[in-house]
């Protein structure tokens, strides 16, 4: 007769198969093992990512909110100062070593031989283990009297922190109980058997998450959204109204050549610091960085996303950016130019069959670049098309006249505002 684990690995199997956030599946699994009597107060899993910005997803569910959450910790936060600061980080090094000794089997060969996982348990009661860490310690305070955690790697492919520290993708889970004796022998034994399905499952959840933030690193939110949601196909478009945000830093070349490669670097992601990180924050997209310029969009949907609001998020974005680069020591700032205009885009998946894109193209995505192109003949930092201007502010911008751009038949109106207006 199938008892508490058994269905539950059943479940895990199953639940493998649909798309469960890996909050929803720790909340799900801890609720069937106390149905099912098993006194579990806490469980919580660190998921490793392969991605350029983070380096672990983790979710944990507790028996005092009976809610689980997530997060996410930086690979510029992860060393081994910070993931040796409690379990997780005493168990891991053990879990890398027979990784280690394995290294040269394929995954076949592996899964026949890694067969037992990596573990730890130990004793809260006692008050020298509750000392060992903070979170035991906040653990013993609440009454857990019984931690146990094991490591399963996802495969055997290795990669190097910033820091220098050596891991491989894998996943870390603990589970504790209340419970006076603490876990019984059985309960262990239930745990290792639901092991391999559970991080089967967390797999599943971590590599949809990965995919997701993968994509919107790359791609940019809207752009990811219609990839996942199965716009991919070469040629697929749609017309989009938006407003317009194109900037380009200042003497980029010139600069190139006076820094080392490195210093040049930096200062560029500091200029896309400044620039995209208002435009994001403001709740723009940005579709292309291009060397050392960025395109971003504001999309109208007419519901959330009104024009007007959309062109005054564009402009509140493109100060704000000057605001940010005042922010900077002075010999850190750069020199960059902000072109602004409103109009209709065509938007969608351009490219070869091997290497697509999503972007925006059309004559206002042009002309928005002409505009920045602009900011050096007039002087002026911050310029916008006076079809933008009529949108937001027109009397707050100073009207510099019409004036013929390369491309464009007819003259463009175009206005000035303040960059820290």
């Amino acid at each position: 007769m199938a008892d508490t684990f058994d269905r539950l690995a059943e479940w895990l199997q199953r639940a493998a198969l649909y798309d469960i956030g890996l909050d929803d599946l720790v909340e799900e699994t801890c609720r069937r093992l106390v149905d099912g009597g098993v006194p579990v107060t806490r469980i919580s899993i660190g998921c490793l990512l392969l991605h350029p910005v983070l380096a672990m997803l983790d979710a944990t569910w507790d028996m005092e909110s009976g809610r689980s959450s997530w997060n996410t910790l930086r690979r510029a936060d992860m060393d081994e100062t910070v993931h040796g600061r409690g379990p997780f980080g005493e168990i891991n090094p053990f879990a890398r070593q027979r990784l280690k000794e394995l290294r040269h089997l394929a995954g076949p060969q592996l899964a026949d031989e890694l067969t037992d996982f990596a573990s730890l348990r130990q004793d809260l009661t006692d008050p020298d283990v509750a000392a060992k860490y903070p979170l035991f310690q906040r653990l013993a305070d609440k009454g857990t009297t019984d931690y146990v955690v094991f490591a399963v790697p996802f495969g055997n492919r290795w990669f190097e922190f910033d820091s220098g520290m050596e891991a491989t993708t894998g996943a870390t889970v603990s589970l504790t109980t209340n419970r006076r004796s603490g876990f019984q022998d059985h309960e262990i034994a239930g745990f290792r058997g639901i092991l391999v399905p559970f991080m089967v499952a967390a797999r599943a959840a971590t590599e949809r998450f990965f995919v997701t933030e993968l994509t919107e690193t790359y791609l940019g939110r809207i752009s990811a959204q219609a990839v996942l949601s199965g716009q991919i196909a070469r040629g697929d478009v749609r017309r989009i109204d938006c407003a317009l945000l194109y900037s380009d830093m200042r003497e980029s070349t010139l600069v190139s050549q006076q820094m080392a490669p490195e210093d040049y670097l930096a200062t560029v992601n500091r200029y896309f610091e400044c620039v995209a990180g208002a435009v994001l924050d403001h709740g723009g997209e940005v579709l292309k960085f291009m060397g050392d310029g960025l395109l971003a969009i504001f999309p109208f949907d007419n519901r959330r996303r009104f024009p007007e609001d959309m062109c005054a998020a564009a402009l509140s974005a493109a100060r704000e950016a000057f605001h940010r680069r005042a922010d900077l020591p002075e010999d850190a700032q750069m020199a960059f130019g902000v072109g602004l205009h409103v109009g209709e885009a065509v938007y969608g998946n351009v490219g070869t069959e091997k290497r697509l894109d999503f972007t925006v193209t059309g004559a206002s995505v042009a002309l928005a670049g002409r505009v920045e192109s602009m900011t050096k003949t007039l002087d002026a930092p911050l310029l916008a098309t006076a079809d933008f201007a009529a949108m937001v502010a027109p009397r707050e911008g100073r009207d510099m006249g019409r004036h013929a751009l390369r491309g464009f038949d007819d003259e463009v109106g175009i206005v000035a505002f303040d960059p820290l207006g």
